[in-house]
């Protein structure tokens, strides 16, 4: 005897799940595709970000900033930073700090023009730059100095263009305490180009004194060195003339 025949509702019930079912992984299958493709999306931007942060600027513009993680993930952000402001038309800082131009040093390869420490038609002795001592101090003083080996009418002078905004030049002048001959007696001018005398002192052994020279509106300025006593020298009892800080201002 067959077996009865199974009720047409519970096979049309089982057909009716079967679909739901398939609509439920349909729908499902969708969602993780539309997320795979965020997240390979996401993965592109951030591995061109981390590979090319340049490229990724030309697009996004400047305010860009890239962080690299050991994942080989990026963040992007963008910043908006006020531009630097524009310079104010005032003193600059060394104005500021001295109230004037700032001091400008003299040393030997700045000269335009010089002519060694010797006598007139004789062999002479290049101005050096080195330290020297002054008598009544240990101290060491920045100087261009020249060494005289010779007696009689030994001169010698440096020339310097004047800075534009300069107004005087400043200078000790003396002569180097460790020199062997201490008798010298040297004569310190400051002239232009006319040789027209802007300032002048004479100088010992023992006696180191300021010099001072108004200088605006000159264009050159020589230093000269002329010796007006020199008992005793020669190439072992030689003396160094010098002048100590030389600075316009």
């Amino acid at each position: 005897m067959s077996a009865p025949a199974k009720p047409r509702k519970a096979q049309d019930d089982q057909g009716d799940k079967e679909r739901r079912n398939a609509r439920r992984i349909a729908w499902i299958s969708g969602i993780l595709t539309f997320a795979g493709t965020l997240i390979t999306a996401g993965s592109a931007v951030a591995v061109a970000v981390i590979t090319s942060p340049d490229a990724v600027r030309d697009v996004v513009g400047d305010r860009i900033a890239v962080t690299h993680t050991a994942t080989a993930t990026a963040t992007v952000t963008t910043t908006v930073t006020a531009g630097p402001a524009a310079p104010s038309p005032q003193a600059s800082a060394a104005d500021a700090t001295t109230g004037g131009t700032a001091a400008t040093s003299l040393t030997r390869p700045a000269a335009v023009d010089v002519d060694g420490c010797g006598p007139p038609g004789g062999f002479s002795n290049d101005w050096l730059d080195r330290s020297v001592t002054l008598a009544g101090s240990d101290e060491q003083f920045n100087a261009m100095t020249c060494r005289v080996e010779s007696s009689g009418a030994v001169a010698g002078y440096l020339d310097y263009v004047v800075p534009q905004n300069a107004t005087t030049f400043t200078a000790k002048v003396g002569i180097d305490r460790a020199s062997p001959n201490t008798s010298a007696r040297v004569r310190f001018s400051v002239v232009d180009l006319d040789d027209n005398v802007l300032a002048q002192q004479v100088a010992t052994y023992t006696n180191a004194p300021g010099i001072t020279a108004r200088v605006s509106g000159v264009p050159r300025i020589r230093l000269k060195m002329t010796v007006v006593k020199s008992s005793g020298v020669s190439g072992s009892n030689y003396f160094r003339s010098a002048w100590i800080n030389p600075s316009f201002g």
